[in-house]
This record gives C-alpha cells, sequence and structure tokens, in this order.
C-alpha cells in the first residue's frame, strides 16, 4: 500500500479529504495551515473535523516551505495538495518517491494562473474543466495525471461551479487512484503552444461599471458571489455588496437613460440602467436602499 501525505486548506480540500479518507487510502500525514496566516480564501477550512471522524490528527502549520523535514521523515510515495494558497518548494517537491500531484479547476495547458472559476464565468465562458497534475516548479506547468470537462450553465455560478469542481475531482480520485496503487503512473505532457496565464484579481476587477452590457455585469456577480468576495458597487461614497442579478429584457425605451440610474426599486429588487438594457439586482447589501432616479 503506498505512503500519502494531504495538504489543504479550503472547503475542496475537505470534501477531497473525505473522499480519500473513505477510500481506505493510506494517508500518513494530514498537514493545514493555521487560519490566522494571512492571505487565506473566505473558504478556508479547517481540517480537523474530517480527520477527527477517521480518527486521524492534522498537523497545522504556518509556512509549507518549512516542513520539508517533517514531510520527509512521513516517507510519502505521493503528497496530495489539494487546495493551497502556498507555494510547494523544490525541497518538498522532490521528497514524495513518485510525485505531488496538485489541482487546478480549468483545462489545462489552457487558462492557467490565478481564480480560475472567477475569471471563466466573469469571461463568460460556457465550459470549463479540472485537471489533477504533477507539481513542479513551474505555475500548472506539470505534467497532467487526469482531467474531466464540464459545462457552465448560464444559471451556475461561483458557488454552483466550486460544487462541480469537488464532484469531478473526487470522481478522477475514485478513478485513478487504484492505479497509483498497483503502480502505474500516468504523465501527460501539457502542449505549450495552447498556454495562456490568468492573472490575480484585484479589487477594481470586483467593482462593478454600469457602463458594461447587462451580461458582462450578470456574468461578474455571479463569478464573485460566495464563497467568493462578492462584485461591489459605490453608493454614497460607501462599497455595496451585489450578490445575484438577472437581465430584464424589453428595455428598448431606455436607450436615453444613463447608465448606472436607478430605473425602479420593487421590494428588495433594484433595477439599474446599464450600459445596453437593464438589469437588476435581487441580493445585495445596500442599507438603505437607494431611490428611483438616483444614480450609483
Amino acid at each position: 500500500m503506498k505512503r500519502y501525505v494531504f495538504i489543504g486548506s479550503v472547503d475542496y480540500s475537505a470534501y477531497c479529504l473525505r473522499s480519500l479518507l473513505g477510500m481506505g487510502v493510506n494517508i500518513v500525514d494530514i498537514m493545514c495551515p493555521v487560519k490566522e496566516v494571512s492571505g487565506f480564501n473566505s473558504d478556508y477550512c479547517d481540517l480537523g473535523e474530517i480527520a477527527g471522524e477517521f480518527g486521524k490528527d492534522v498537523y497545522y502549520f504556518k509556512k509549507i516551505r518549512n516542513e520539508a523535514e517533517r514531510i520527509r521523515q512521513a516517507k510519502p510515495d505521493v503528497i496530495f495538495i489539494l487546495g493551497l494558497s502556498q507555494i510547494v518548494p523544490p525541497q518538498i517537491l522532490e521528497i514524495p518517491s513518485i510525485g505531488c500531484i496538485g489541482s487546478h479547476p480549468a483545462m489545462l495547458p489552457q487558462n492557467r494562473g490565478r481564480h480560475p472559476i472567477i475569471w471563466a464565468i466573469a469571461n463568460g465562458l460556457t465550459k470549463s474543466g479540472i485537471t489533477l497534475f504533477w507539481l513542479d516548479e513551474g505555475v500548472d506547468s506539470g505534467d497532467i495525471w487526469a482531467q474531466e470537462e464540464f459545462e457552465i450553465g448560464v444559471e451556475d455560478d461561483a458557488l454552483s461551479i466550486y460544487k462541480k469542481v469537488e464532484r469531478l475531482t473526487v470522481k478522477l480520485l475514485e478513478e485513478n487512484v487504484p492505479d497509483l496503487e498497483k503502480g502505474y503512473v500516468k504523465r501527460i505532457k501539457q502542449d505549450n503552444s495552447r498556454v495562456n496565464v490568468w492573472r490575480k484579481r484585484t479589487y477594481k476587477d470586483g467593482e462593478i461599471d454600469w457602463r458594461m452590457s447587462s451580461k458582462r455585469i450578470f456574468d461578474l456577480v455571479r463569478a464573485l458571489t460566495k464563497p467568493y468576495v462578492g462584485a461591489h458597487c459605490i453608493y454614497t461614497g460607501k462599497e455595496v455588496k451585489i450578490w445575484k442579478s438577472r437581465i430584464i429584457n424589453g428595455t428598448e425605451n431606455m436607450v436615453n437613460l444613463e447608465p448606472g440610474k436607478i430605473v425602479s426599486v420593487n421590494g428588495s429588487h433594484v433595477r439599474v440602467k446599464t450600459g445596453d438594457g437593464v438589469i437588476e439586482i435581487t441580493q445585495h447589501d445596500f442599507n438603505p436602499l437607494p431611490a428611483t432616479g438616483e444614480y450609483l
């Protein structure tokens, strides 16, 4: 039986860990960063609860780069690094006898880089995927171990895509870990001629510019909704989070209105003129509500 170390720090990590432990995989060490370390995503998850269900302990660390000796003592064949917001240094990558497996929610070699779920939805893509790959010193550049594509529908948002990624990752683990146990190690070289790299998202990327099309605003809102930080606009000089919206059709008679103008307020729903139509904000943090005729 192969020896595995598992490292992770988010809800996705916990979902994968539960699956691997349920499969009876020989995980000899479970490692999780402490929550207080800066730079974590909003979906940070303490892996202790999942580990405890299977009678396992968790080792908490601050910087993975300082943990090479501990990992070396575990004598792993494979290290699963699924959901870690820290760079894994070469001195750790070289420890396992087989290698380190990471994940990226895109169809590598396309869409390497930061925030792939957010960018895929914000850019209006209709397809993406999950790739499990052998980590090297590059950025999402290692050999592919397993991958699968999925659809992005107009009803999908960050949370539903996050769940799709979780389910597909577990499916790939269940299909491919048995091969590792038998000593079969699949490695598929990435085609570097097809590479593009997404940059790190900035605060300004999450701000709604009402001059954009209704579709672009709709995509931005669903890309940044929970478990992420939310899109935002500025009202009376303050940031307001926007969590859900829908495009309103039949607004041809509003072509003379300026983008950002409040068209109507019905209950908690706020309709706003956009660059090419009207969008309705259905879930938000407005307090108080803006009035019809005001501007965002």
